[in-house]
This record gives structure tokens, C-alpha cells and sequence, in this order.
């Protein structure tokens, strides 16, 4: 495992979460922008006639990018469960063909779910709540469901943006996550939701779970992996 899974590294983000110094400290650290390191090479990995998923769309910022990556031959599926994101998705993607948008998120298992919009001016912080009501009831999928039941297809690539469950999102893959064809997944962590969850020890699962399906995983900052084949 990384060294930003180790214990003490996650016990001192957590310290630095509660004093308010990890923003001040990824500021400094990443003066180009939060993700664009991460943008920068998520993007490198897609090639036309991709496949990608965008789980946890939101409002389209990188369903655009990827359609433009994957071309008039591939396909973009942007998953998001919010109604008011989605609205947003929709008008952002509105001329994009290879653009298919799905109204569902993605988890462990089908079902439905509470879920709650952030009250950021995106909406990039809403999320599934585990307990006690939220605005909304949303229809969650796995992405083995989809995928054997012919209702999605199989990605090339998968971008995980899903505020604390990431890990539902991954174990749902079941066994497409080792297929060879599926080349790439950047996964945003939110070490503080999963600490909130009581899954403090989620990133180390993740990064776990990644190695095993056959990935390289690489911490491209402080908050995004990206996991790739060995190029053969």
C-alpha cells in the first residue's frame, strides 16, 4: 500500500481536516488548480472509440472532456442520480451524440436510496445519505447489473466522483473490474465522508481492491488515484 494510506498519514489528514489546515496546505501544493494534474492524465489514458463511464457526472464537466477524447466513435455514459444535476447534465450535453445520459447512481447492489443535494452552487457535494431522510429517493444500479444485463456498455475507462462510496461503486463492478478491456479508473477519495461513514479505512481498501483487478495505482495528489494496466 501507498504511503497516503498509512495509518498515521490518515489520522494527520484527519487532524488537519478538523483545524481547517488541509485546504490552506492543497492550495499551496496544487497552485494549477485542484484537479488539473489529474485532468491532465485521465484524460492521456482515453483514446478514440473509447467507452467511458463518468460516474458521478454532475453537471457535465468532464462528460464533455471525454466526449471530445473518445470521438464520434465512442461513447460517454454520464451517470447521475440528482434531478437537479441532472437537469444540468442534460442542457450541458444537449448536442453531445456520444454523450447517453443515465438518471441512476451506481453501488454494491441495486436498490433505492436516500439521497441528499449539496447546497454548493454545482451541486458537486451531493450524495447518498445512509441515514435518516434526504431530498430525494434515487435508483441506484451496480455496474455488473448493467453491464450483464446488456443495459449499459462494458467501459474502457471509468472516472468515480461519488462523495464517500467510492468503494460501493468498485465492489459493484464485481468481476468487470479485472477485465483487460477496461484500461483505466480515476477515482476522487473523500477520506473525511468516509471517516464520517466509519470507513476510515476504505482508501487503503480501495487502493487494495485495485492492485488486486491487476491496476498500477498511483496517488496523482492528495485525493485522486489513477489505476492503469501495464501497457503491453
Amino acid at each position: 500500500m501507498s504511503w497516503r494510506t498509512n495509518r498515521g498519514i490518515v489520522l494527520a489528514r484527519s487532524l488537519g481536516r478538523t483545524l481547517g489546515l488541509n485546504k490552506w496546505i492543497a492550495s499551496f501544493l496544487m497552485r494549477d488548480g485542484y484537479e488539473a494534474g489529474y485532468d491532465r492524465l485521465l484524460l492521456a489514458e482515453l483514446a478514440p472509440g473509447d467507452c467511458v463511464w463518468d460516474i458521478g457526472a454532475n453537471i457535465g464537466y468532464y462528460s464533455k472532456l471525454f466526449s471530445q477524447c473518445v470521438g464520434k466513435e465512442g461513447t460517454v455514459l454520464a451517470f447521475e442520480p440528482s434531478p437537479l444535476n441532472f437537469a444540468r447534465l442534460s442542457a450541458a450535453c444537449r448536442d453531445l451524440k456520444n454523450v447517453s445520459l443515465v438518471q441512476l447512481g451506481l453501488g454494491r447492489e441495486d436498490a433505492k436510496v436516500s439521497f441528499r443535494q449539496g447546497v454548493d452552487s454545482l451541486g458537486a457535494t451531493s450524495r447518498i445519505v445512509d441515514h435518516g431522510p434526504g431530498e430525494f429517493v434515487v435508483d441506484i444500479r451496480s455496474g455488473a447489473s448493467l453491464i450483464d444485463r446488456g443495459a449499459a456498455l462494458a467501459p474502457n475507462a471509468i472516472k468515480i466522483d461519488v462523495e464517500g462510496f467510492e468503494c460501493e461503486v468498485l465492489e459493484g463492478l464485481g468481476n468487470h473490474i479485472a477485465a483487460a478491456s477496461l484500461r483505466t479508473i480515476g477515482v476522487e477519495v473523500h477520506f473525511g465522508l468516509l471517516k464520517e461513514r466509519g470507513l476510515a479505512e476504505a482508501p487503503r481498501e480501495i487502493e487494495a481492491l485495485l492492485h488486486r483487478s491487476g491496476f498500477i495505482v498511483k496517488w496523482i495528489d492528495s485525493s485522486h488515484i489513477l489505476a492503469t494496466r501495464a501497457r503491453q
